[in-house]
C-alpha cells in the first residue's frame, strides 16, 4: 500500500488499545484539528438511537447527538489519514498482526518511529531521544485509518454533537496556541 508511511518489518508489533474508547461502526464521523505543535481527534463512539422502528436506517451526520471521543496528542511527531475502508482493511500492511475495525491500537516497536528517529541523523547536530517517548497510534474507522506519532494522549469523553465537538477543539487549538 503506497499511502502508508512506514512499512513495517518483523519488530512492529499490534496492540488492541482497551482504554480507548473505540470508535462508532458505520459513521463515527472522524474529525481532525491540527497545527504543526497541536493534534486533536473527534470521533462518535456512540450515537443516541431514535423511537422510530428499528427497520429504518438511523442516520449519523454533524448534528447527531452521541458520545463523542476527543483525543489530544501530547507532542505530535507525525501524523496521517489514508481512505481505507473496512471491507478493505486487508491492504493495511499491519492487517495480519491484529490490526481490525473499529477499534483503537498502539504499535509497538514501530518501524514509523525508527525511521523517525533515523531521520535525525540527517540534521548536523541530531537528537537521537527525540522519540524515545513516542507511541503509534493507530484508529480504525469505518472508511479511514488514522495514525499518529505523540508522546501520549489524553481522551475526553461527552455527550454532545460532532457540530460542537468541532467547535469545542477550535477554542481548545486557541487556547494552546497563547
Amino acid at each position: 500500500m503506497g499511502l502508508i508511511l512506514y512499512t513495517p518489518d518483523e519488530q512492529d508489533a499490534v496492540l488492541e488499545e482497551a482504554e480507548i474508547p473505540w470508535p462508532l461502526p458505520g459513521a463515527p464521523l472522524p474529525c481532525v484539528l491540527a497545527t504543526e505543535d497541536a493534534l486533536l481527534l473527534a470521533y462518535y463512539t456512540k450515537v443516541r438511537r431514535s423511537s422510530v422502528s428499528s427497520n429504518v436506517p438511523n442516520l449519523v451526520g454533524g448534528s447527531s447527538m452521541g458520545t463523542i471521543a476527543l483525543v489530544d496528542f501530547r507532542f505530535p511527531a507525525a501524523y496521517f489519514s489514508v481512505p481505507v475502508s473496512n471491507e478493505i482493511l486487508d491492504a493495511h500492511p499491519l492487517s495480519a498482526r491484529g490490526l481490525s475495525n473499529y477499534k483503537v491500537f498502539t504499535v509497538d516497536h514501530s518501524s514509523w518511529i525508527r525511521r523517525l528517529t533515523a531521520a535525525q541523523y540527517y540534521h548536523e547536530r541530531p537528537y537521537p531521544g527525540a522519540y524515545s517517548n513516542s507511541k503509534h497510534y493507530i484508529f480504525v474507522f469505518h472508511d479511514s485509518i488514522f495514525e499518529a506519532v505523540a508522546d501520549g494522549i489524553t481522551v475526553q469523553s461527552f455527550f454532545s454533537s460532532m457540530d460542537d465537538a468541532e467547535g469545542r477543539m477550535l477554542e481548545l487549538l486557541k487556547g494552546k496556541a497563547q
